[in-house]
């Protein structure tokens, strides 16, 4: 329909039972390849038997089609034209390509100090840190008493109010700070 010329890839697979490397191609094929235009209208199965025999390039010695820098020369310039406008878009890209590399690294340590920093702030605020125990001193003192008068707990009591007057007195400063 439009004005390009489309272009086309034939992959040829070898399946020779002889294994003799030859490729077996009818005249209308022939003709083709060649550049020759086919005006016979395609010709049916029973047609395509009568072969030409070409033998098969080793592919060493295969000659390389492809275009200069893989890509097609469009027409109306030279091809040095299009090599260099080849040249010139893929050193815009890489540049382009280097800056959001650097962006990217820039941005990754930005994001890592503020991670860094949230986290500093997250432990200072939540994380426990280490406190001598509420009213230790007077715990300890009740815990040598009921080991001095096992069996006498009675013994203990003024040393168990005392504790539990202190942790009371704490609690209540506790509130009333929270609260």
């Amino acid at each position: 329909m439009g004005g390009t010329s489309s272009t086309r890839r034939v992959t040829v697979e070898m399946e020779d039972e002889d294994g003799n490397g030859v490729v077996k191609i009818s005249e209308s094929m022939a003709r083709r390849l060649a550049g020759e235009g086919d005006s016979s209208p395609r010709e049916p199965r029973k047609a395509a038997a009568q072969h030409v025999s070409q033998p098969a390039l080793p592919s060493a010695t295969a000659p390389k089609m492809v275009p200069p820098m893989g890509y097609p020369v469009p027409s109306g310039i030279s091809q040095q034209e299009h090599e260099e406008e080849i040249r010139r878009i893929e050193s815009y890209y890489k540049e382009r390509q280097h800056a959001l590399e650097q962006r990217n690294v820039e941005q990754y340590s930005l994001t890592k100090e503020e991670f860094e920093n949230a986290l500093k702030q997250v432990h200072a605020k939540f994380v426990k840190q280490p406190k001598t125990p509420i009213c230790g001193d007077m715990e300890e003192r009740v815990m040598k008493c009921y080991e001095a008068n096992r069996g006498q707990t009675l013994l203990c009591s003024q040393e168990a109010k005392a504790f539990v007057q202190c942790v009371d007195h704490t609690r209540g400063n506790v509130v009333t700070r929270v609260g």
